[in-house]
C-alpha cells in the first residue's frame, strides 16, 4: 500500500507528503531569518525557551544540542505565565507558529510585566500584535502550515536569535551539515522510494498495529518525544517516549508479559552517546525484544549534534507519515485537538 501513489493520495488528501518533502527547503528558508530588530546583545544567564506542542519542539532541539556546549541554561517551559527564574538577566523567547497559542501569548505578557527581555518567533496572530506593540523584537515565519510540520522554523529562528546575544549553539559549518544531511534524506524517504529501501516505510510497518514506544539517549531524548507526538498527532495513535539511562530506573520494570506484548520498540541511537549508554541500549533491546512485538533500531546521521538531531526527527516524520496512511487516517487533519482548543477559546470569550 505504501508503494501506491494512488493509495497515498486517497487517504493523504491534504498532501501532507508534499510539506514532508519540502522539509529540507523549509530549513534552508528558515536558516537565513533573524530577529527584527536585533535584540540587545547582552548575554543573558539562563534562556526560557516557551512553547507548546509542535512549537515548544524547536526548543527541545536546540537545548539537547547546547547542554554540552553551553554554561548558560536553556529551558523549554510549557505552561502558562513563567517560571520564577525568569528575571530581567534573563531572556524568554516565546515561540508559536500560529501565534494563537494561548500559554505563550501569557508567557510573553508575564515577560513584559516583569521586564524580562524577549524576542517572539511566530506567523502572525495574538504573539506578532503583542510583540508589535511592545516594540519586542520578531522572528516573522511564513504561514500556511501545521505547527508540528514547521520544525524548522522554530529550530533555526531560535538558534540566530541565541547567536545574537553571544550564545552560539551551532556553527555555521554544522547547520550547512545538517542542511545537507536533510537533503540527502529526503531523496531516500519519500514515496517515490519503495519500501524495500526506505527506512521509514519499513519502521512504518514493522510497527503495524502494535503501540510505538521510542526510547533515546542523553542527546536523542529530544528527538524520541517528537516521534511520539508526530505518531500521536499524524497516525493517532497513543504512543510513549522515554531517555536513557532514566528509563532504566523505573519504566523497564513495566517490560514484562503481558503488556509488552502490544508494544513496539524503537531505539534512536546516536555515534557520540558513550559506552555505558550504549551498553544500556544493548541490555534494553535485549530485555525488551522478549516480550515486545518488535523491535527497531535507528541512528543519526551526520557529525555535528544538529545534524542527528534533525535527521531523527525528520525519519520521525515520515514514520509517522506512513503509518497514518496504512492506518486510514488523514496526517494532516487534528479534529480532537480542534474540538478542544475551541471549547478553550469559548470559555475564554464567557
Amino acid at each position: 500500500m505504501l508503494d501506491d501513489q494512488a493509495a497515498l493520495e486517497r487517504v493523504d488528501a491534504h498532501a501532507t507528503r508534499d510539506v514532508l518533502a519540502a522539509f529540507p527547503a523549509q530549513c534552508r528558508t528558515a536558516a537565513a531569518l533573524h530577529p527584527e530588530p536585533a535584540p540587545p546583545g547582552i548575554r543573558p544567564r539562563a534562556v526560557i525557551a516557551a512553547g507548546m506542542g509542535g512549537s515548544a519542539a524547536g526548543g527541545d532541539v536546540v537545548a539537547a544540542c547546547a547542554l554540552e556546549r553551553l554554561d548558560v541554561p536553556i529551558v523549554v517551559h510549557r505552561g502558562y505565565g513563567l517560571p520564577a527564574l525568569a528575571r530581567p538577566d534573563t531572556l524568554v523567547v516565546a515561540s508559536s507558529y500560529s501565534g494563537e497559542t494561548a500559554e505563550v501569548v501569557s508567557a510573553l505578557e508575564t515577560a513584559l510585566a516583569r521586564g524580562v527581555p524577549a524576542v517572539a518567533i511566530t506567523s502572525g496572530g495574538r504573539l506578532a500584535r503583542l510583540a508589535e506593540q511592545a516594540r519586542v523584537p520578531r522572528v516573522a515565519l511564513p504561514g500556511g502550515l501545521m505547527p508540528r510540520m514547521a520544525l524548522g522554523f522554530l529550530v533555526f529562528p531560535l538558534l540566530a536569535t541565541l547567536d545574537a546575544v553571544g550564545l552560539t549553539v551551532a556553527s555555521e559549518a554544522e547547520i550547512a551539515e545538517a542542511l545537507g544531511a536533510l537533503d540527502a534524506l529526503a531523496g531516500v524517504l519519500g514515496p517515490a522510494r519503495g519500501a524495500a529501501s526506505n527506512e521509514a516505510k519499513q519502521l512504518a510497518l514493522a510497527i503495524g498495529d502494535a503501540v510505538p514506544v521510542i526510547y533515546g539517549g542523553p542527546l536523542t531524548g529530544a528527538s524520541a518525544y517528537r516521534w511520539k507526538t508526530d505518531l500521536e498527532e499524524n497516525a493517532k495513535t497513543f504512543a510513549l517516549s522515554g531517555t536513557l539511562p532514566e528509563m532504566n530506573h523505573n519504566e523497564i520494570e513495566a517490560w514484562r508479559a503481558p503488556a509488552g506484548k502490544g508494544l513496539h520498540l524503537v531505539l534512536l541511537r546516536d555515534r557520540d552517546e558513550g559506552g555505558a549508554i550504549a551498553r544500556r541500549f544493548a541490555l534494553v533491546r535485549e530485555m525488551c525484544a522478549t516480550v515486545a512485538a518488535g523491535v527497531s533500531e535507528v541512528w543519526g546521521r551526520g557529525e555535528g549534534p544538529l545534524a542527528r538531531l534533525l535527521s531523527l526527527a525528520y525519519l520521525g516524520q515520515w514514520t509517522s507519515y506512513y503509518l497514518a496512511i496504512l492506518r486510514g487516517e488523514d496526517p494532516w487533519l487534528v479534529p480532537t485537538l480542534e474540538a478542544l482548543k475551541s471549547r478553550m477559546a469559548s470559555d475564554e470569550r464567557r
